[in-house]
């Protein structure tokens, strides 16, 4: 494909989560040296929201990199959906062989010795659950309790909930009060300003590149990404890596606002916004 073309070593645009591609923007920089003090001081639970395509669950497996080898995380990208799979899950990825026949109460008497021996190495055992609008209200009212745990005045557990920004809205029920209280540290990531939205194109071109890449966008170009994706990281990749096809087909290694145009008239299963409606680089107005 456009690899050989463009002098990258891999796809820059790859919808995954391999920190190398992790753009630290203000936002993005705060809300993870705050949840590692967090999590590493066991001060309480973590409440991350944002929506769709924002990079949440980037965020979470960068926290999950950066606690070091200490911690021991157990990550959830699909919510349990019962109480008592909640905590075989957080069981099983904590190390502990629980018995196939084991009851709920069994289980958790089970997990809560084997977490409190991990507390007396040293071990700091952190629970990530992703997409947590989905929980069940089992599973949520399981976690508040397994947050309870502690020895000597410290948590056995640190718990991080990322999810859509229903899950905030779920949490002011009346009936979650005492679950909303043990939350010490919440974060809505915003999406990318403008600037940031350059910056960050950049620095996924620059990570992908070899020797002698010259691959590039157009400030026009990132005005137009900018617009359309309203500064969604998860848009701006699909939006970019298009692009970036289109410009090699036509053998265009600087991206300009035109391709970037043609794109977002061709991607209409996205939702992106319309192309504004402005004078191109040869004075007349874009086709529609």
């Amino acid at each position: 494909m456009y690899l050989e073309f463009y002098k990258f070593r891999e796809f820059p645009f790859s919808i995954t989560c391999d920190e190398r591609f992790f753009y630290e923007s203000d936002i993005h920089a705060e809300a993870l040296a705050n949840m590692m003090y967090t999590v590493q001081q066991r001060k309480g639970m973590v409440l991350i929201t944002g929506e769709v395509g924002a990079g949440k669950t980037f965020v979470g497996n960068v926290l999950c990199n950066r606690l070091g080898p200490r911690c021991l995380a157990a990550v959830m990208s699909n919510p349990p959906g019962s109480a008592k799979q909640l905590i075989r899950s957080v069981a099983a990825q904590v190390g502990m062989k629980a018995r196939p026949n084991a009851d709920r109460m069994l289980l958790i008497d089970e997990l809560q010795e084997h977490l409190t021996r991990l507390w007396r190495r040293g071990r700091l055992v952190t629970v990530i659950v992703d997409e947590a609008q989905d929980l069940p209200n089992s599973s949520l009212e399981e976690l508040r309790l397994l947050w309870n745990w502690e020895q000597e005045g410290q948590r056995l557990v640190q718990i991080v909930l990322i999810g859509q920004p229903e899950l905030r809205q779920k949490i002011r029920e009346p009936r979650w009060e005492p679950l909303r209280q043990r939350i010490v540290l919440s974060y809505h990531l915003r999406n990318l300003s403008e600037q940031d939205t350059g910056e960050y194109i950049r620095h996924r071109l620059r990570v992908a590149a070899e020797d002698g890449c010259d691959a590039s966008f157009t400030p026009e170009a990132i005005s137009e990404i900018f617009a359309a994706t309203d500064g969604t990281p998860r848009l701006i990749n699909v939006l970019c890596d298009n692009a970036l096809l289109i410009g090699y087909a036509k053998q265009m290694p600087v991206i300009d606002r035109p391709v970037v145009v043609e794109v977002i008239r061709d991607m209409t299963c996205w939702g992106l916004r319309a192309p504004s409606v402005s004078a191109s680089t040869d004075g007349t107005l874009p086709a529609l």
